[in-house]
């Protein structure tokens, strides 16, 4: 899990940062106040929708592959869909809660009782799983929605609430 976690922020990070520096320079060469960070909205959703599809393809990412393990679907035995894995990372949001329940069940987390899904060691086998394309855009497309809608849209919400809400001297 924490391999899992340092692997994609330093991922997201390196997505993110460009735009995060270009958006400081921005601030420190303007006499405005600075403005909350906009610049890179839909960078920033595409980033935390990876974050969320990380084991998307055949249940794996980095810390799974280094770790030889792999998030499979419970009734079948087979590799986790990229929509099950994507339901089960969303779970993440609730991170303290997913720590305590990984620590008492070390093969199920909160996200899969919930997506149906356990992590379970890699076997390679002879039978290769088609990778579906187009689930996994479906998946990365829904992270995008999930995310905008949990983190972003709050944050637009309320800076739009304080803006309507100030009265100016």
């Amino acid at each position: 899990m924490l391999l899992d976690h340092v692997s994609m922020t330093f991922i997201i990070m390196f997505i993110l940062a460009p735009g995060m520096v270009s958006d400081m320079m921005e601030s420190f060469n303007s006499a405005e106040p600075p403005k909350l960070y906009y610049g890179n909205l839909y960078l920033s959703i595409f980033a935390f929708s990876l974050y969320f599809n990380k084991d998307a393809i055949n249940g794996r990412c980095i810390g799974k592959r280094a770790f030889n393990f792999q998030v499979i679907d419970i009734k079948t035995n087979a590799p986790a869909s990229s929509l099950k894995c994507l339901i089960r990372n969303i779970t993440v949001i609730l991170w303290p809660i997913e720590v305590i329940v990984s620590m008492i069940n070390t093969s199920r987390r909160l996200g899969d009782l919930i997506a149906g899904t356990r992590l379970s060691s890699y076997e390679p086998t002879t039978e290769k799983h088609s990778l579906d394309w187009k689930m996994i855009i479906v998946s990365l497309l829904l992270g995008m929605i999930i995310t905008y809608l949990i983190a972003f849209y709050p944050i637009e919400y309320i800076s739009r609430f304080n803006e309507v809400g100030t009265v100016s001297a």
